[in-house]
C-alpha cells in the first residue's frame, strides 16, 4: 500500500511538472505570436506611412479610408475581429501605389491615357506585396479588388455584385467616401450633401447598395461634418540654436515644407520661454549652445512636453549621434544642412503631429 501511494505521489508530482512545463511553453508561443503580430502590426504603419508620404495633397487618406471602413464594418454588424481586420486592410488597400511614379500621383490635371493606365495597376501590385506579409488572404484581397464597381464597369478584373470580396466592397465605398470629402491639388473637399448625393446615385452602380446605404445613414448622424480631411493647420517648428547663419539656412530650407511656420531662439533661455508661452509640432535644438549642452535641454523637453526633438551639431562622429538618441531625439542632423535632408526629415515628422 505504501508502495502504491509511493507511486501515486511521484505520478501527482510529474503531473504537477509537466503541466508547469506546459504553461511555460504555452506563454513561450503566446509571447511569440504576440511579437509576431506587433512586426506585422509596425510592417503595416511603415507602409501606410509610405503611401501618404507620396501623395502631397490627401495626406492621412489610408488612416481615413481604414477608419470608415472599420466604422461601416460595424453597422453591418462584423465581429470585433473582422472590424480589426477589415480596418488593417483599409491601412493597406493603396500600397499599390508605391510602384506608381509620384509625377502621376501628384499631377495636379487630369491624367492622360497612359498614366491612366499606370495608375490602374497599383490593385495588382499591392495584392503582390501583400500576399508576401498578410497574415489574413482577405486583406490582400481588399487590396486587390477596391476599385472594382458593383455593375461590373470597375477595373483591374471587372468584377460585379457579390463576385467583388465584401471587404473590396466596404473598402471601396469608404475609399470613394474620402475621396469626396478630401482637399484636391484641383479642388476642395465637397459639401457633405453633394457627397451624399453622388452616393445615392452611384447605389448598385458603383457602390454595394447595403454598404452605401450604411454610410448615408453615417453621414446622417454626422451633422457637423467631421467625417473628412481636417483643414490643413499650420504646423509650428521651434528652432533652438544661437548661430545666426545656421538659423536663416533652416528657415529658408523650412519654407519650402507645406504649412510650415518657423519660430526661432538663440539660447536655451529663449527657447525654455517659447515653449511656455506657445505649442510647437516639432522642435530642433543645437548640441552646443551658449553655456549649456542642448543635450540636457532635450531632456528637460522630454520631462515636459511630448513634442518631438531633433537634435543639430557639425559633428559627424557616431557617439554625438548615440548619445542624442539615447537622450531622446527622434532625429538627427548634421551641418552644414543638406536641403533635401532637413526637408525630408522634417515633413516626415509632421505628417504625424
Amino acid at each position: 500500500m505504501l508502495e502504491n501511494l509511493s507511486r501515486k505521489g511521484k505520478l501527482e508530482k510529474m503531473k504537477a511538472e509537466l503541466e508547469e512545463k506546459v504553461k511555460e511553453q504555452t506563454a513561450v508561443i503566446i509571447a511569440r505570436e504576440e511579437q509576431t503580430e506587433k512586426l506585422l502590426i509596425e510592417t503595416v504603419e511603415a507602409l501606410t506611412n509610405t503611401i501618404d508620404a507620396k501623395d502631397s495633397y490627401t495626406s492621412g487618406h489610408t488612416r481615413r479610408v481604414a477608419r470608415y471602413s472599420k466604422m461601416l464594418a460595424e453597422r453591418l454588424g462584423k465581429s470585433t475581429e473582422e472590424q480589426e481586420l477589415i480596418y488593417r486592410a483599409g491601412l493597406l488597400h493603396d500600397v499599390g501605389k508605391i510602384r506608381v511614379p509620384e509625377s502621376v500621383i501628384n499631377k495636379p490635371g487630369k491624367l492622360s491615357k497612359e498614366e491612366y493606365e499606370q495608375m490602374k495597376l497599383h490593385p495588382i501590385s499591392g495584392y503582390r506585396i501583400i500576399s508576401g506579409i498578410s497574415w489574413d488572404r482577405s486583406i490582400a484581397f481588399g487590396a486587390r479588388f477596391h476599385h472594382e464597381r458593383y455593375d461590373g464597369s470597375g477595373y483591374p478584373d471587372g468584377r460585379a455584385g457579390e463576385d467583388i470580396p465584401e471587404i473590396a466592397r466596404i473598402i471601396g465605398v469608404a475609399d470613394a467616401y474620402d475621396a469626396m470629402t478630401s482637399n484636391r491639388s484641383y479642388r476642395n473637399a465637397l459639401p457633405q450633401e453633394v457627397v451624399k448625393e453622388e452616393l445615392i446615385k452611384g447605389k448598385g452602380k458603383q457602390f454595394d447598395p447595403v454598404i452605401a446605404d450604411a454610410m448615408i445613414a453615417m453621414m446622417d448622424e454626422d451633422k457637423d461634418y467631421r467625417m473628412r480631411q481636417e483643414d490643413l493647420r499650420v504646423k509650428r517648428v521651434l528652432v533652438i540654436d544661437d548661430d545666426s547663419i545656421s538659423v536663416m539656412i533652416a528657415q529658408k530650407i523650412l519654407s519650402k515644407v507645406r504649412n510650415c511656420e518657423v519660430v526661432t531662439a538663440s539660447d536655451g533661455d529663449e527657447g525654455r520661454k517659447k515653449l511656455s508661452e506657445s505649442r510647437f509640432d516639432l522642435i530642433l535644438v543645437d548640441i552646443w549652445l551658449p553655456g549649456e549642452s542642448g543635450i540636457d535641454i532635450l531632456g528637460e523637453i522630454r520631462g515636459k512636453y511630448l513634442t518631438p526633438v531633433i537634435c543639430m551639431s557639425g559633428d559627424k562622429d557616431l557617439e554625438t549621434f548615440v548619445k542624442a538618441v539615447n537622450a531622446g531625439a527622434v532625429d538627427f542632423i548634421t551641418k552644414p544642412f543638406v536641403p533635401s535632408v532637413l526637408q525630408e526629415m522634417v515633413s516626415y515628422i509632421l505628417e504625424d503631429a
